[in-house]
């Protein structure tokens, strides 16, 4: 998916700049940013016997917030954007249950790291003191670490993807240069792992659902 998204935004920056008579003055404009983001999701765990039987579910609701950094560069004109946003790896907060006073007893750890969080985007300005708006479609891969008692692990759900809406605000300084604040909303398609075992080895399950997140961003660009 992220080879798709590139060559895509590829795409989008030759058409940009082959169709500059028709856009206007077009223009690439590259920045870095700082991220304060809050992510909520609620997950489920079905644990099945030796005969497939569903015997326990358990569902709970959590949420974390985490700082992260980002760049991202656009092309276009005054009025509208294409652009494409990275940000730096970060990790949910580690989950433990168990008594971790006697190592007979290990605790279970479960936490899961976000790499290559990717943002494809639109953005239209909107004529009124640098207000703008940005839809876009995100994508992240996504690995689970997790140390159990039993010592079965699961494996590594797919890209996690979704959408994004942000508002913004846009001020120019001198020499290209400029400073932008910005809040984002995500929201992700649900995820599934299991256990890896057959459905004779109690096969469990573990499903992401409803996941949704808010970024607040500042940011430095240059227009050039």
């Amino acid at each position: 998916m992220k080879k798709v998204l590139l060559i895509i935004f590829a795409g989008m920056l030759s058409f940009s700049q082959a169709n500059a008579n028709i856009l206007g003055d077009a223009s690439l404009t590259v920045g870095m940013g700082y991220n304060e983001a809050v992510f909520a999701a609620t997950g489920q765990e079905r644990n099945h016997d030796e005969s497939g039987t569903l015997r326990t579910t358990v569902e709970e609701y959590g949420a974390f917030n985490e700082e992260f950094a980002s760049f991202f560069i656009e092309a276009g004109n005054d009025q509208l954007s294409l652009g494409i946003s990275v940000a730096s790896k970060f990790n949910t907060p580690e989950n433990i249950s168990g008594d971790e006073r006697t190592l007979s007893n290990a605790a279970n750890r479960v936490s899961a790291e976000f790499e290559n969080f990717m943002n494809i985007y639109g953005l239209v300005r909107i004529p009124l003191g640098g207000l703008y708006a940005k839809v876009g479609y995100a994508s992240a891969d996504v690995s689970v670490k997790n140390t159990s008692r039993s010592g079965v692990t699961y494996g590594q759900p797919e890209d996690l993807s979704g959408y994004t809406v942000a508002f913004g605000w846009d001020q120019q300084l001198a020499n290209g240069f400029g400073i932008r604040a910005e809040i984002q909303g995500h929201e992700f398609d649900d995820v599934e792992v299991n256990n890896g075992v057959a459905a004779t080895g109690n096969i469990n399950y573990i499903k992401i659902s409803d996941m949704i997140g808010a970024t607040g961003t500042i940011a430095i660009t240059k227009t050039f």
